[in-house]
């Protein structure tokens, strides 16, 4: 009996908190909950904290913050200066307008 190979490593997957498609976690972009009970971009990913994933994709932006799915999966209410911030980081990726 021969002893096969390592296993190919398979990328980490995540859930996009907008549309819920599942991806390559490379494939997106990371949301965190800070200290203070608000939320910010994480473009490094590596911020510590509670975080979700969002799509690249402007539609799951607008899902996200429109319908409260950020503020379920951060387990946060999100002020109204924490949504602006975030729909600016959105637009700075090249959205044309992120509105709820």
């Amino acid at each position: 009996m021969s002893k096969a190979g390592p296993r190919p490593k398979t990328p980490p997957q995540r859930t996009c908190a907008g549309c819920g498609t599942v991806r390559a976690k490379r494939e997106m972009l990371r949301v965190v909950r800070t200290s203070e009970g608000g939320a910010v971009a994480d473009p490094t990913g590596k911020a510590a904290g509670r975080g979700t994933y969002l799509c690249a994709q402007e539609a799951c932006w607008k899902l996200g913050l429109a319908k409260g799915r950020l503020e379920r999966h951060l387990k946060t209410k999100l002020s109204s200066d924490d949504a602006d911030a975030l729909r600016a980081y959105a637009e700075s990726l090249g959205f044309s307008e992120v509105k709820p």
